[in-house]
């Protein structure tokens, strides 16, 4: 009884395949018979040789050489269909373009609109990148928790691991619940914004030549305070987001973004701004500015976007090609 019915399933399959197959043969002959021209390919992918490796660079390629001007990037962003209304509606993901520098000319834009839209294009996939990290610390932090609570001993990775994020989160005691105050990650609104207000959107000199986006500084080599620069854009995104989740200045942020998770799970970027009272001398003021920014470019729309999880967009490393 069990064939039997095994066997009619099958038929049944076959039957639907045969039918399938029968209408598209119909609709080639149709087309065939209206005199309408036969779908084809692209002349330059159907004349490639795939033997001699002449593929042609897939849609969705960037050259490298296309990140060094502004207008070529932005070009290269159009190309790919990588559109910023089109991310805050939901309709696409973030394409994963790690640019590593600012294009140096950026401050050249003829239009206004042209440097905001270019500078976010190239920040937002930046910001989800290094989020995506964190988020896979936290991850496997609680992972660690939850196999401590079911009474499971930790493997001597483990144990390393979490020894080695203590150290970089300024946590001495790593303490679980405590590196999962600090392991959590940054909202886009906000850090977008922070970006805007301290590189004047990527136009400032220290932005374009040293990757100092969010007016972070350091000791120079004869011993004065200056801003720290960094060798990519990715770096720099990492080391801002370190330093809301570790130094004490921004402990009040930690705390708030914590009780947010706990009551309703996501992150309000514009109320972790009123916790930024100690990034400025400003104070209050710089608060209102970083808020104003958010409210006046709709950065908030971005919080929700993620990252393509395919390479959707490659950077060439050969600019030739």
């Amino acid at each position: 009884m069990q064939h039997k019915t095994r066997t009619s399933r099958h038929t049944g399959a076959s039957l639907a395949l045969l039918a399938l197959l029968a209408l598209v043969v119909i609709g080639l002959f149709a087309t065939i018979w209206s005199g309408l021209p036969l779908p084809r390919l692209p002349d330059r992918v159907a004349a490639a040789a795939p033997a001699n490796g002449d593929m042609p660079l897939p849609t969705l390629a960037i050259r490298s050489s296309e990140t060094k001007k502004a207008v070529l990037m932005q070009a290269a962003f159009d190309r790919i269909g990588y559109s910023l209304e089109a991310v805050a509606r939901g309709y696409i993901s973030v394409p994963r373009v790690l640019v590593a520098n600012l294009p140096p000319d950026i401050d050249r834009l003829d239009a206004l609109d042209g440097r905001k839209t270019l500078f976010l294009r190239l920040m937002l996939p930046v910001v989800l990148f290094v989020n995506e990290q964190i988020g896979q610390d936290r991850q496997h932090l609680l992972e660690i928790r939850h196999a401590i609570a079911g009474g499971r001993q930790l493997s001597d990775a483990d144990v390393q691991w979490v020894l080695g994020m203590a150290d970089a989160y300024d946590q001495p005691d790593a303490d679980i619940d405590s590196l999962l105050v600090k392991v959590d990650v940054i909202p886009p609104s906000l850090a977008l914004a922070q970006a805007i207000e301290e590189s004047g959107w990527g136009t400032s000199r220290i932005a374009r030549q040293g990757n100092a986006l969010f007016g972070q500084f350091g000791m120079a080599g004869s011993g004065d305070r200056d801003y720290r620069v960094f060798a990519s854009l990715t770096e720099a995104v990492a080391s801002y987001a370190r330093n809301l989740n570790s130094h004490r200045a921004y402990r009040d942020l930690r705390l708030m973004r914590a009780r947010m998770r706990k009551r309703e799970g996501e992150i309000d970027g514009w109320h972790l701004a009123g916790a930024l009272t100690n990034y400025s001398e400003r104070g209050g003021d710089y608060v209102e500015t970083v808020r104003s920014i958010m409210q006046d470019n709709r950065l908030e729309d971005f919080d929700a976007a993620r990252l393509n999880r395919m390479k959707a967009a490659t950077i060439l490393a050969r600019a030739d090609q």
